[in-house]
């Protein structure tokens, strides 16, 4: 009796302690589980911040390299620069294009009795002309109050007149501005956030200026180290070492570093992830993202619990065991069958593990095919991606030994920057639509502008390059209104043109636009003399890495399609033939798209 008795007391012990120590390794896993998720959200919004800047950059760059802007054409100029500013809408409030003596040419999104009130208005003084005027390069603002006492980041290019002298740095001629409301920015970076987290994210400058804090914005433009921030830490952070711990954190970020902290405010932990956005190669903004760790303190709470109830059940295990230890001679009988029930239950048991493996077996399978197309997308984006950063470094280096081709390395640097940036804008898209996360801004435009735009960008490339290719615009004058995302479609067709260019080299390229009355849509389609589509690779045309080409990722076409598709549109391609029948003789790529509910 007294071994049974020692028996039952040492299992209950361990039964304890075993659950204690496990009790206190899942509370480790879910604490861990936060600071993760925290440090990839930061990370994440940190990459979609930067990607989004720099399309501001790119769209700047295309004024900047727009006849209409060193021609002075301000008609056509107007237009151009409220186009580009569309396209960001989601981030910038307005563009503005300075002259060369930093007077206000024109102001986009905006009404006609504003802009006379600030039409010609000299702005020499300030930062974002006054540097690039200076430097000749890109400007990125911190913090600026603009005339109307408005908080903005500005984001300038020079426009630049050159020669044609190898080392003429050229002429300024005026510079192009894109203007970032703290408040559109803030809810652009708040729309980020993961939603099944319960985050808050904050913006620093590179200077420790408060750009941007969720719930805070009283404290916008103060500094973050300064007397009137740190007495409302002062006030709201409890413990007080906590608010020492944020400040380590802080400051650590101001360095440069990525990283993360916890951080006990108000009596819960806080998980602090911060993150530089980087900009051109330099720190321009710190990103902070706050996650309360509110997974881990209910797993701690249920932990606790379940401790108070494994000290119950010990003590009641106890009792039950010696009045079991007088009546198991007694039970002999009901004791076989029971066991003959629990056989039973046993080889039900077995059949169901027998079903769970062949589920297992199928899942493990699965995990196979998605490890091997995972596999195959990493080799692909690391080729892509060590292509044009190889170019990179060797051009770099080369501007060092011949200062008399920088121009030229230059541009070479910057197309190959461009193939990099589009590389990840193409994985980043792949990834939303993969997830489902894909999300359409849907307004009402006319669908021949953005195809003018378009053309007009490909017939400078194409005048630039040796192959003697026409592009024509079809029915350019025709308004064909839809009601859908600008930038997405314009995304599509920028890659259906970008093929049509790179597979041509004589003869045209001819796009149109037209209305098919009768599905009430719009098709578009362009047509191209080039090698046309090879049949290995017709059938898998429009899905993930098909492509023939020595360059790209194939990912164009398989983003183009998801595109379309959310927009309720269809996309086709087929061959054009010679008129022997047989070769090949260029593509046509066709997509259709609803029109707007108000077309006729």
């Amino acid at each position: 009796m007294a071994i049974i008795a020692a028996v039952v007391l040492g299992i209950a012990l361990f039964s304890y302690h075993y659950s204690t120590f496990t009790s206190h390794k899942i509370v480790d896993i879910a604490l861990q589980d936060v600071r993760s998720e925290t440090r990839i959200e930061a990370h994440d919004i940190s990459q979609i911040f930067t990607n989004k800047l720099q399309t501001v950059g790119a769209l700047l760059q295309t004024l900047v390299d727009a006849p209409a802007i060193h021609n002075n054409e301000y008609k056509r100029a107007d237009i151009i620069i409220d186009n580009r500013q569309h396209s960001s809408s989601d981030i910038t409030d307005f563009y503005m294009w300075l002259n060369k003596d930093g007077k206000i040419n024109w102001i986009s999104n905006i009404n006609e009795s504003s802009y006379q009130k600030y039409k010609g208005k000299d702005l020499s003084y300030r930062p974002y002309f006054a540097i690039p005027k200076e430097t000749h390069t890109v400007y990125y603002s911190s913090l600026i109050e603009s005339n109307d006492k408005v908080p903005r980041l500005y984001i300038s290019y020079p426009v630049i007149n050159r020669t044609g002298t190898g080392n003429d740095n050229g002429i300024l001629t005026g510079a192009v501005v894109a203007s970032i409301r703290l408040e559109s920015l803030g809810n652009f970076l708040k729309n980020q956030l993961y939603p099944q987290f319960n985050s808050t994210i904050g913006l620093l400058d590179k200077n420790g200026i408060i750009l941007y804090a969720t719930g805070s914005q009283q404290f916008a433009g103060e500094y973050i180290f300064g007397d009137k921030f740190q007495s409302a830490l002062s006030s709201q952070f409890h413990p007080p070492e906590s608010k020492s711990l944020l400040n380590d954190l802080i400051g650590d970020s101001l360095q440069g570093n990525t990283g993360s902290g916890d951080i006990p405010i108000n009596g819960k932990m806080n998980t602090i992830a911060y993150q530089p956005v980087v900009v051109n190669g330099k720190d321009f903004l710190i990103l902070y993202v706050n996650a309360q760790q509110n997974l881990a303190s209910d797993v701690s709470a249920l932990i606790d619990q379940q401790q108070y109830f494994i000290v119950l059940m010990v003590t009641v295990i106890g009792g039950v065991a010696f009045i079991i230890m007088f009546l198991v001679f007694s039970w002999n009988k009901r004791l076989k069958t029971i066991v003959n029930a629990r056989t039973g239950e046993l080889k039900i048991a077995n059949d169901s593990l027998a079903e769970s493996n062949q589920q297992l077996a199928l899942a493990n399978q699965q995990l196979k095919i998605h490890g091997k197309m995972q596999n195959e997308f990493i080799n692909i984006a690391s080729h892509e991606m060590k292509t044009p950063t190889q170019a990179i470094l060797g051009y770099s280096k080369l501007i060092q030994r011949h200062p008399e081709k920088r121009d030229e390395m230059i541009q070479a640097i910057s197309r190959n920057a461009s193939r990099l940036q589009r590389l990840t804008s193409d994985i980043l898209d792949v990834t939303r639509i993969e997830s489902g996360s894909l999300r359409l801004n849907l307004e009402t435009f006319n669908l021949n502008e953005v195809i003018s735009d378009m053309v007009d960008d490909y017939a400078n490339e194409i005048e630039r390059s040796d192959n003697d290719v026409k592009l024509i615009h079809q029915g350019h004058n025709e308004i064909i209104q839809i009601e859908g995302d600008k930038s997405r479609l314009t995304q599509v067709i920028y890659n259906l043109m970008g093929n049509a260019v790179k597979f041509t080299t004589q003869g045209s390229i001819i796009i149109k636009a037209e209305i098919e009355k009768e599905d009430n849509k719009a098709l578009v389609s362009v047509k191209d003399t080039g090698s046309g589509i090879d049949p290995e690779i017709m059938p898998k045309l429009f899905t993930k890495f098909v492509a023939k080409s020595n360059t790209g990722t194939g990912l164009g076409l398989f983003i183009s399609k998801s595109i379309i598709e959310a927009h309720g549109g269809k996309i086709w391609a087929m061959n054009n033939h010679s008129s022997d029948g047989n070769s090949r003789a260029g593509a046509i790529f066709t997509f259709s798209i609803p029109l707007s509910r108000g077309a006729n």
